[in-house]
């Protein structure tokens, strides 16, 4: 296959996430962190074909999410323990809604992308995954607990309301069914911490997690004890993983190795690693693909900048 980096553009600071927005096409809302995100501010970036719109926080912000049913907000997670909710359309640096219940910083958010009744996700330092309400005046909805350590990220089921997998710095895998009240685990799903977990768009059972020993693991929940299969390659930790939403058979993953990969998932040889693009020397926090165009692909570096990234054939 072939590759090529079709623009470019310049972030505030180092990326830490990033999302393509489902409402409008080819508009990325980005979230970079001063010094790294130890300490200082942070700013939040959305670009599009036609603008940029850019405003500040006072604290790191690690995460980033449209909200599904309202193509005008978007909420973040914050270093200081809250989870903030922005106006798009509006350039006031004061978020329009600031919620306060976790006791350490917020690594993840996720707003369900069924639709459903379930709304939005957070994960913790704290070792929890907080449930929010917003029918009518957002509130908490309930506390999901059993992790040892930081919760770096969660993530709804596309198409099962009220099912959400968890990854840890405990190196477990947690799936979580809050209609059925189970809490199904993998103490030891990779022998380190796992930063990043993601669902299939197609497969119902199907979930990839990426780890700090440069491995994914593709799993079957019907049979979580062992991995249908490893994908290896990476020559350092994996920050993020990304299923294709165009594609079956095809994910994506980045890491602390500089390195943009596309796996091929339906293939019996578990190392099928369709292309490598040694995309900067830096850690790679953000990927995201485009949910309106098929091939494309977004990543952001901590070398402060964005690459839209095109397939061009396989």
């Amino acid at each position: 296959m072939s590759f090529r980096i079709t623009a470019q553009s310049r972030l505030t600071d180092a990326c830490y996430s990033l999302r393509y927005s489902p409402h409008v096409a080819n508009q990325l809302a980005v979230v970079s962190c001063e010094n790294f995100g130890i300490r200082g501010r942070s700013t939040i970036q959305l670009i599009s074909n036609q603008n940029q719109i850019s405003f500040q926080w006072s604290d790191a912000l690690f995460d980033i999410s449209f909200v599904e049913t309202d193509p005008s907000l978007i909420v973040c997670a914050s270093g200081d323990g809250s989870i903030v909710i922005w106006k798009i359309n509006n350039n006031n640096s004061s978020p329009l809604l600031s919620l306060r219940e976790h006791q350490r910083e917020v690594w993840c958010v996720h707003w369900s992308e069924s639709r459903s009744t379930d709304a939005l996700l957070s994960t913790s330092a704290d070792g929890t995954i907080k449930l929010w309400n917003f029918t009518s005046t957002p509130n908490l909805q309930t506390t999901l607990s059993g992790h040892t350590s930081v919760i770096y990220e969660a993530r709804w089921h596309p198409r099962r309301p009220g099912l959400i997998a968890s990854v840890s710095a405990d190196c477990s895998l947690r799936l979580f069914d809050i209609k059925q009240a189970s809490n199904i685990m993998n103490p030891r799903a990779h022998p380190a911490e796992i930063p990043s977990v993601d669902w299939s768009k197609y497969d119902d059972h199907l979930l990839v997690t990426g780890a700090c020993d440069n491995r994914l693991r593709l799993w079957d929940i019907r049979m979580i004890t062992n991995a249908v299969t490893v994908f290896e390659g990476h020559e350092a930790a994996i920050r993020r993983v990304k299923f294709d939403p165009h594609r079956r058979d095809r994910l994506a993953s980045t890491g602390y190795d500089g390195l943009l990969k596309i796996w091929n998932i339906t293939s019996t040889n578990s190392n099928i690693n369709l292309h490598t693009e040694r995309i900067c020397k830096e850690f790679i926090y953000g990927l995201d693909w485009n949910l309106f165009e098929r091939d494309k692909i977004a990543v952001g570096a901590w070398d402060k900048s964005v690459r839209l990234c095109e397939i061009i054939s396989i």
